[in-house]
């Protein structure tokens, strides 16, 4: 009924959906919806003394708790095919290589961080004034760390490569970090973690190569992550928040999950405005519904697409025909007719067929098609006796030939 040709396309689609969803636990994917639900790992960034990003009266590791708690609590009210993990729900911290782990155990199919923004500081002129030196007047600027409190929106990152050439200076002091290091403030707790460098094998968050080593951990979940990443700034843009968009930078926390990870900044804590809606419960629940908007579509197209792939790969498993098995005689330069009288006390039919060996154009001449091994190997010890003693049993499937000896 299907033909070679369109078989190999069905088995390399079929690879294709593996290579997309591959580290899918093959319990998972043997089972339908209904048997098996849907692990998302929720993180509240920073915690205990790690108190993250700060505003005029709050701190970021409480506005993340809130915030994971809702999107928590409103997953299992309203998809209850959804099982939640929590990473805490207290004010603790656990270690960001603890958080990846539990992911991990768990088996999760998503893993996301909730986190606050905020604008670093940064040094500005504000004026000068002289020093005597020598007995010479020196003009010498003054300088003040100020940060921005304008800016507003959301963001969602994906691991991705560190900024080539820079070294992150703020691991040291969150003062003197650009106005984009992100990267530098989510990963500086991490030095102060017990055992970090035994914890996160030998990660240094000031060297550049560091970065590249995380992104290559995770990046057979890059696209899933971009994917998911991207539906949740939608859903923010949907209700009118400001979206900075999807970006990738070297977090560690993201770096050790086996499975899609993002983590989303879900407004400046240091923007009088934003804190305020962060704070509020509506804010905090607006927030929560847009992350689980996100999370429903997502996860409906991975149960399509698990769906998709088990039932092409239960196709092909079963329609996957008995293999035949034919005598290869010789292989060489010269052209035979299957009735030259080399093959005449072969009391079988003679196929022969064209291959290229080390750039020679060569030909293959091949006895019988059996549907029983044990057959082919009667029939092959009689060839060898007739004096083709280089002759070996091949496998051929649907007409295509599985072995290359």
């Amino acid at each position: 009924m299907h033909t070679p040709a369109c078989k190999s396309l069905v088995f390399l689609f079929w690879l294709v959906l593996c290579c997309i969803w591959g580290n899918i636990p093959q319990t998972s994917m043997a089972q339908s919806n209904g048997n098996r639900k849907f692990i998302v790992v929720l993180d509240a960034g920073h915690g205990g003394s790690d108190v993250g990003a700060r505003g005029s009266f709050s701190l970021e590791k409480n506005v993340a708790l809130a915030i994971t708690l809702k999107l928590g609590d409103l997953l299992q009210k309203t998809q209850p095919d959804v099982q939640v993990v929590y990473t805490r729900t207290s004010d603790t911290y656990p270690a960001l290589y603890e958080r990846a782990a539990l992911a991990n155990k768990v088996h999760a199919d998503l893993f996301i961080s909730i986190h606050c923004n905020s604008m670093p500081y940064h040094r500005v002129l504000v004026g000068h004034h002289y020093v005597k030196r020598h007995g010479k007047r020196y003009r010498v600027p003054i300088y003040k760390m100020v940060r921005s409190d304008s800016e507003t929106g959301t963001e969602t990152y994906v691991l991705g490569l560190h900024r080539m050439g820079q070294k992150t200076q703020a691991i040291e002091s969150e003062m003197e970090a650009d106005s984009n290091d992100v990267e530098a403030r989510e990963n500086a707790y991490i030095v102060h973690e017990k055992n970090y460098q035994q914890n996160y094998g030998g990660f240094d968050p000031s060297k550049p190569e560091t970065y590249i080593l995380l992104a290559l951990h995770s990046s057979a979940y890059l696209s899933q992550s971009i994917a998911f990443a991207d539906s949740v700034e939608q859903e923010f843009k949907r209700v009118g928040r400001p979206s900075r968009g999807v970006k990738q930078k070297g977090l560690a926390v993201l770096a050790g999950t086996a499975m899609p990870a993002v983590l989303i900044e879900t407004g400046f804590i240091n923007n009088p405005t934003e804190e305020k809606y962060l704070n509020s419960p509506s804010g905090q629940l607006q927030i929560a519904q847009c992350i689980a908007n996100a999370i429903e579509k997502y996860k409906e197209a991975v149960w399509k697409y698990r769906s998709l792939a088990n039932t092409v790969q239960e196709s092909f498993s079963s329609t996957d025909p008995a293999p035949i098995y034919r005598i290869q005689l010789l292989v060489s330069s010269q052209q035979y007719s299957p009735n030259d009288r080399i093959f005449q006390h072969i009391d079988l039919p003679i196929t022969v067929e064209d291959t290229i060996i080390n750039q020679q154009k060569l030909y293959r001449y091949l006895a019988g098609a059996f549907t029983e091994r044990d057959s082919a190997q009667q029939k092959l010890d009689l060839i060898r006796q007739m004096g083709f003693k280089d002759a070996f049993i091949v496998t051929y499937r649907q007409g295509i030939r599985t072995d290359d000896q």
